[in-house]
């Protein structure tokens, strides 16, 4: 789970700055919490938010606290597809298999590539703990478990966090929509 949110292209940074939005997000819970009446204590959250020391070990890494602050890139994506080893330069349509036993997750350039050697993965027995998707609209990491998938006549597989989705791109591309299963199928075929 850790994986799907901090890992490459994951839903969430690694950042460690304090943003504008952040602060606030502090300021709105307190004001809550006093709204609710579960607490009495009136914390000033400009106060107890203290960004200094976050501040000094980035100067003290060589890195910009300033620039940061405005940073909202996500955790890059660098790595070769473990089906051919040629290098991911796309990452709209990765995927991903974590095998059980293996320290790092794989990596591959499409969910087609993905798909062919999970089948291979699964005949030999192999268990696997998780395959990951990047929805085709937003890039949100997903498990493909739960994704909708589009089989198009160009033997191109596309993942969609929503079924909607999925619909609309098979409306426009004249796919078909399938879920895991299907699109393990589709590429087994």
């Amino acid at each position: 789970m850790n994986y799907l949110f901090h890992g490459p292209l994951g839903l969430q940074t690694r950042d460690l700055s304090w943003k504008p939005e952040y602060r606030q997000a502090v300021r709105t819970s307190l004001a809550t919490l006093r709204l609710l009446k579960r607490t009495d204590n009136d914390i000033d959250a400009d106060a107890f938010i203290d960004d200094r020391y976050v501040r000094a070990a980035f100067q003290q890494a060589g890195l910009d606290y300033d620039a940061q602050l405005k940073n909202y890139a996500r955790l890059p994506l660098v790595g070769k597809d473990a089906a051919t080893g040629k290098p991911i330069s796309d990452v709209q349509r990765v995927a991903q298999i974590w095998v059980s036993g293996e320290a790092l997750v794989r990596h591959y350039a499409s969910p087609e590539s993905a798909l062919a050697d999970l089948a291979k993965l699964e005949k030999a027995g192999r268990k696997v703990r998780a395959v990951y998707a990047q929805d085709r609209d937003s890039g949100i990491k997903l498990f493909a478990g739960d994704a909708w998938f589009v089989s198009s006549g160009k033997n191109e597989i596309n993942a969609f966090l929503l079924k909607e989705s999925a619909e609309a791109w098979a409306r426009k591309v004249k796919g078909k929509v399938l879920d895991f299963n299907g699109a393990k199928a589709a590429i087994a075929g």
